[in-house]
This record gives C-alpha cells, structure tokens and sequence, in this order.
C-alpha cells in the first residue's frame, strides 16, 4: 500500500507539472502566432510614422522653397511696375508696362495668366524672368475672366494685399497643373496683379535636394508623386521623369503625405530602394522570434526532462529506502529472535549437558557476529556518505592484501572455499588494506551466497591496463542484463526469486563500489543469467 501510494502521489505531481507548463506554453505559442500575422502591418505602421514625421518637415521645406521663390518673382514684379530698371531688363520691363490691362491669357488655361505661348499668341506679350530664380518660368499679367473659381478666388485675395504681397495658387486650365505666385504691384486693385509662373518639373527636382540637405544620412528617397487624376504635359513630364529617376518596380513606397494648395493633388513619398523593407523586417523579427521560442522549449524540455528524472530518482529511491527498510527488518528480526530463544534456554536450564550448552553459545556468537556485520554495513554506508571515512593509503603488495582476505574468510567459517591465481612480479598498489580487504570479501560472500551446492569460487590478481585487477569469479545463478547497471546502486536488489530468499541489505555492492572510486579505480561486471559472473576490480599501480 505504501508503494502504490507513492505512486499515486508521483502521477499526481506529473500532471500538475505537465499542465502547469502546457498552458503557459499553449498561450505563448497563440501570442506568437498573433504576434507572427500582425508583425507585418507592425513593420509597415513604424516606417509609416517614422517617415512620416520626415515627409512633413519636408513638407515645410517645400511651402518655406516655394515662398521663396514667390518672393523673388514679388521683387521682380515690383521692379518692373515701378519704372526701368538697368539696360539689361529695359526693353522687357516696358513691355509689360504697355500691356494692356484686358489683356486675356491663352483660352487652354481658362483664366489663368500663362508664361507661355499655346496654340494661339496671348493678348499680352509675357516677359520672361531673369534666371537667378530657377523656379521662375515668366511673370505677365493675370486675367479672371474665365479663370476656374479657385484661380479666381486666389487672385482676389491677392487684390486684397499691400504692394509686394503674394499668394500660391494653381490653376488646372486646359487639363494641365500650372503653379503661379500671384503678385500685388502699385495700380487699381483691377490691374494690380501680376501672375510669376513657377516650375513644377523644378518644385520636383528640388524635393531630393531639400531632402539630402535635411536629413544627410537618410538612405530612403523622397519624391513629389504627381495627381493621378490629371494628365496634362506638366504632369506627364513629370511622371516620365519619376520613372527614369525611381523605377516603379525597384522601391517600395513606405510613407505618404498628401499636399494642401497649391500642391493639393501631389503626394510626398518616401522610398526604398531594393525588396519590401517591411518584408524582409517582418521576415527577420519572424526568424528571431522561432529561435528564441525553440531555445525556450529546449529549454522548457530540458527543464522538463530533468525535472521528471528527479521525480523518477526520488520515486525510485523512495522505493529502495521502503525495500530497505523492509529487508533490515527482517535481517534484524531473525538473528535478534535466535539470540532471544537460545538466550531463553539457557536462562531456564533447557539444554541438557555441556554439548547442549555449548552448540547454544556458538550460536549466540554467530547471530551476534551477523548483526554486528549488519551495523558495521550500515555504518560505512553513513560514514561514506557523509565522507567521514578516511582512507590509510600505502603501497601494499597484492598477494599479501589477499593472503589477509584468506585469513579473514576461514575466520568466518562460510562453510565454502575459492581457488587463488596470482600472477607473478604484480607492481604494489597504493590502497587501505583494510577497505579493499572489505571490497573482496563482499565480493566472496556473494559468490558464496548466489552460487548453488557446487560452489566453484576463484580469486585471481592479474596486471591489467596498466594496473592490478583482482577479479572473483563463481559459478552461479548470474547477472540478468537489466540488473547489470543497477547492482552497484543503494539499497537495490535483484527481483529473482532466489535473491530475494538470500539475506542482504543490499548496501554491500554500493559500499564495495564507492571504495574503489575513492582509491582511483573501478569496479564492473561480466556476467550472464546461469552462467556465473565475474566482478572485477581494476585498481591503478603505484606510481
């Protein structure tokens, strides 16, 4: 009952432990799946923000380049409404100044003052801008009449400034993008205005430039993206020149900030070049998360595994330990009962003669002497345990160590014999006589004690590896292959019938081995079930 309630009690742990890591790790293995299908849009929302904070100070950049150049086609424009300037504009400036003020824009641009001649010549002839400026394509005067309302609503509000003042404004006349500083010079509100074209191609090749000058260690790009919705010569020139700069099929866009007017329709990008960063981002936190939840679970199992071994150890030597008690049990009870009967008769004077007396007090002396090798066993396993043993070490010669065994054996009258070969010229060995005279006998009683009526017992010494092997060999019942590895071990005991009917504690193999260790050897078996076993002992000569 015992036993089975250990075992219980063992099942019992085993499940708490294997729930108690199972559904830890079943909701580390859901987060990571959730973690592994939301870690792309993760990637993607980082370069978003991060970019994206970039794309509108860019965007800054921008409105700050185009005022700029807004304030140079203002200084210009002044310069010409105020009266001549220098011989090198002259002939330009007056000839702005004899425009006349009804003067009507090219019909494609439906109200919006052109820099340029289209299909037909305008009213007015535009002067052209001195090149300082590259944004500034011409300044002419600018026309409502027929212009789109936002055009016009522009160019009211530019009415409405102080001589000098500008306002940005686009016009989408003719199915084109024009961009326009809309300039107020001194004259009538009506007249006062003048349109300073600015170039779009040139707003777009400034972005990279802005960009470089912005953020110097920055590896992505930053591109104007052009509407999609217009399709004008502006707006295809620029999208060709896009593509021979960034091929559509060699980035990856990670970030967009759509444009507020003038520039509403264009988008501020950034790209990067080569594979989709968000991808191969994804694909590397993917990577290290698998490694570290495997090095997890190997650890978990190793944990686990070594775990589970110890409950197995303490389970088995839970066992062993009510096995021993069990068999010391009975080992203390059978010899303290003879001494008790034998001790009683001849208290009350049963045994007739001195015969009688006597066979009583040799059995005394040798149920005494049984439990005084009892005690002794279990004192030596305490000792060796605790390592208060203490080992008298000297070169001693190996016949005279079995010369003592012998001596000792006949004293112990065992009612068997064994045959001794000592090889000749053996090198001394550095041992305590004593405790490897201990490791022998035992080795000799269990030949004894396993080995049927035709005892065949040999002792031999040999040089072997370099060493001394002293080897007892019997004709016995055996070792079974499983037990071969578990002899050695406390308190264990073979399950074969008769190893069960000997008397043992099984300590005297553990005390055997652990006292060959301690003088730097080894001790192992070759053996087979019913065909005897041979126990040998290899012991290292003195150096």
């Amino acid at each position: 009952m015992p036993g089975t309630s250990e075992l219980i009690d063992f099942r019992r742990a085993f499940v708490w432990l294997l729930c108690g890591m199972l559904l830890p790790s079943v909701a580390l293995i859901a987060f990571g799946v959730v973690a592994v299908v939301n870690e792309r849009v993760a990637v993607e929302r980082r370069l978003e923000i991060e970019y994206g904070a970039r794309l509108r100070t860019l965007d800054a950049d921008v409105r700050a380049r185009l005022h700029a150049a807004a304030g140079a086609a203002a200084a210009e424009a002044l310069a010409r409404a105020g009266g001549p300037r220098t011989a090198r504009g002259g002939s330009r400036r007056q000839a702005v100044e004899r425009e006349p003020p009804n003067a009507r824009p090219p019909a494609r641009r439906r109200g919006a003052a052109s820099a340029e001649r289209g299909d037909g010549s305008p009213a007015s002839d535009p002067v052209a801008a001195p090149r300082a400026e590259p944004l500034l394509l011409g300044i002419a005067p600018v026309q409502v009449q027929g212009a789109d309302p936002v055009f016009a609503d522009a160019v009211r509000r530019a009415q409405a400034l102080a001589p000098g003042g500008h306002v940005l404004a686009a016009s989408d006349a003719g199915g084109d993008r024009h961009l326009f500083a809309l300039v107020r010079v001194p004259g009538p509100p009506e007249a006062g205005v003048l349109a300073a074209q600015l170039d779009l191609v040139g707003v777009a090749a400034e972005i990279p430039r802005l960009a470089a000058a912005r953020f110097p260690r920055e590896s992505a790009t930053f591109r104007l993206l052009p509407p999609t919705e217009h399709g004008g010569a502006t707006i295809a020139t620029l999208r060709r020149l896009l593509n021979e700069v960034s091929p559509p099929d060699r980035t990856t866009i990670v970030a967009r900030l759509p444009l507020q007017p003038p520039l509403d329709g264009f988008t501020l990008a950034a790209e990067i070049s080569g594979d989709d960063p968000a991808a191969s981002l994804a694909f590397r936190n993917r990577t290290w998360y698998i490694a570290a939840l495997a090095l997890l679970y190997t650890g978990i199992g190793v944990g686990f595994g070594l775990t589970i071994r110890e409950m197995r150890r303490a389970y088995k030597l839970s066992r062993l330990k009510t096995d021993f008690v069990a068999n010391i049990s009975h080992e203390l009870r059978t010899p303290l009962t003879s001494v008790r009967l034998f001790a009683e008769t001849l208290k009350q004077g049963r045994a007739q003669g001195p015969r009688e007396v006597q066979e009583c007090l040799d059995l005394l002396t040798k149920e005494t002497q049984r439990l005084s090798s009892l005690v002794e066993k279990l004192l030596d396993w305490s000792r060796l345990e605790s390592g208060r043993k203490l080992l008298r070490r000297e070169p001693t010669e190996v016949p005279a160590l079995l010369a003592h065994v012998a001596d000792v054996f006949k004293a112990q009258q065992l009612g068997a014999t064994y045959e001794t070969h000592i090889e000749a010229d053996l090198p001394k060995v550095s041992l305590d006589r004593d405790a490897m005279a201990q490791v022998v006998l035992n080795l000799l009683h269990n030949a004894v004690k396993f080995t049927g009526p035709d005892k065949q017992i040999r002792l031999r010494a040999r040089r072997r590896d370099g060493g001394v092997a002293i080897e007892v060999e019997d004709n016995g019942i055996g070792v079974r292959e499983k037990d071969r590895k578990r002899i050695f071990e406390r308190f264990y005991r073979s399950d074969d019938l008769l190893s069960r009917r000997t008397e043992g504690t099984g300590l005297g193999l553990a005390i055997a081995k652990r006292l060959v260790e301690a003088h730097g050897g080894r001790i192992d078996v070759e053996a087979r079930a019913g065909s005897g076993s041979v126990f040998r002992v290899q012991l290292p000569a003195n150096a």
